[in-house]
């Protein structure tokens, strides 16, 4: 079964133009009006069904054409659909101009470039596809950074699956984010959003004990320069890094914050984080200065996910990729080429073991044959009385020679010791013969 991926060039998201800027990748919507689902992308191939105005719900995986024109999608429930093609352009009806789908997203949607914790054990896979290599497991409350979609169109028996690329600690693969009846493996809670303020709040008034703290003494810190937070609370900005410095203004919960200095400072029992920042976003867009990161409880008072993760993330895959990629591809087709040269560098190292290992038998080949014509010259040729050549060979140790004369001897004092048994013939059978001691 094949895996629809990302078109090299299409659009996604906040990216998309007019068709698809009242839409975005990832979301759900209601149909607005009859559309008919095709296998092609062109709106051609095999017609798969029609979906009802104002009944059934589809997910949106990807956009293709001029402005967006058309949509790929996994009518829901996805067990009971295949994923196929729609128009997204707005169709005429009498005076009226009806859209595709209705603006409104709804719930059960997902962010591109956005985080989510794990809900259940999932299997991470190097490529859409089920059967694809294994990259690792991802475990209940770990963080996954979402990079792209993709999808198991579904034939006969088999039905549509959501696929999504993704990164996670150091692993970058592929999982299904929901089941087939929409069951989602991923909390829908995007943790780069606002969302993570509300949730650290709600922290805050049911017990300081469930509130992240994140740095410890002689760790590594958790805040990078040149990465952007989200203030978790409204903080004090200062002159400079000591803690008693000069107040300059305090920055809102909820602003993003570019880190572009990091100091830490003594406080009694310990040493607390300190950042440069410059906001940039929320109220005090553009002004600069020293604020904590943690609370004097310890607790973190700036979030700890890079805002920039995503860029930087794509920006290593391309690195990896090579220089064949184009600049407008997407993350799906980046990471298969990554793949690709994967498997390329994996095929040349087994050709060049194969190869040495080739060579190292012709070695020792030649080293053998070289000990045998070695053995052959040392012998000695000279002609005998008939004018015969007679190979004498080659001179032997005396050492040798005396012990193996002293065994030959040895080996004959022995046969000389064994018991002789008269022979039957002479044996009187008159006579009796006793072998006790007593000597008769």
């Amino acid at each position: 079964m094949g895996c629809l991926l990302a078109s090299p060039n299409r659009q996604e998201g906040g990216d998309a133009l007019d068709g698809s800027s009242r839409y975005k990748v990832g979301g759900r919507y209601k149909v607005a009006r009859p559309l008919e689902v095709w296998s092609g992308e062109n709106l051609d191939g095999t017609r798969l069904e029609t979906l009802a105005a104002k009944k059934d719900i589809v997910l949106l995986i990807q956009f293709s054409g001029d402005q967006g024109a058309r949509g790929l999608v996994i009518p829901q429930p996805a067990e009971n659909h295949q994923a196929g093609w729609i128009s997204l352009e707005d169709a005429q009806r009498g005076s009226r101009v009806q859209p595709a789908l209705d603006a409104t997203v709804l719930p059960g949607s997902w962010d591109l470039r956005a985080r989510y914790t794990v809900r259940n054990p999932a299997t991470l896979r190097q490529g859409p596809e089920i059967s694809s290599d294994w990259v690792g497991e991802l475990k209940v409350g770990g963080e996954v950074l979402l990079l792209d979609f993709g999808v198991i169109p579904g034939s006969g028996k088999d039905k549509a699956r959501l696929r999504a690329l993704i990164s996670a600690e150091d692993k970058i693969g592929w999982m299904s984010p929901e089941t087939g009846d929409g069951d989602q493996l991923l909390e829908p809670v995007n943790l780069l959003s606002r969302k993570v303020v509300e949730m650290h709040r709600q922290s805050l008034r049911q017990s300081s004990s469930g509130l992240r703290k994140s740095y410890q003494e002689g760790g590594n810190c958790p805040w990078q320069v040149g990465a952007t937070y989200r203030m978790l609370e409204k903080a004090v900005v200062r002159l400079g890094p000591d803690l008693k410095s000069q107040e300059v203004f305090k920055v809102s919960s909820s602003s993003l914050v570019l880190v572009k200095d990091m100091n830490n400072v003594e406080i009694p029992g310990g040493w607390c984080p300190v950042a440069f920042v410059n906001v940039e976003e929320g109220p005090e867009r553009g002004r600069t200065g020293w604020v904590r990161c943690t609370a004097k409880d310890g607790h973190d008072v700036m979030d700890t996910r890079d805002h920039k993760e995503y860029d930087k993330v794509i920006q290593r895959l391309r690195e990896s990729a090579g220089s064949d990629v184009s600049e407008a591809a997407s993350p799906a087709v980046i990471q298969a080429a990554v793949i690709m040269q994967l498997k390329k560098a994996a095929e040349a190292e087994r050709q060049a073991e194969a190869a040495e290992a080739a060579k190292g038998q012709q070695d020792i080949d030649a080293d053998v044959q070289e000990e045998r014509e070695e053995r052959g010259q040392d012998g000695q040729v000279e002609e005998d009385g008939d004018g015969k050549d007679t190979t004498i060979s080659p001179a032997v140790d005396p050492t040798f020679v005396s012990l193996n004369a002293s065994m030959q001897d040895l080996d004959a004092f022995a046969q000389d010791e064994r018991l002789l048994m008269p022979d039957k013939t002479e044996i009187d059978n008159s006579s009796s013969w006793c072998w006790c001691s007593c000597g008769n």
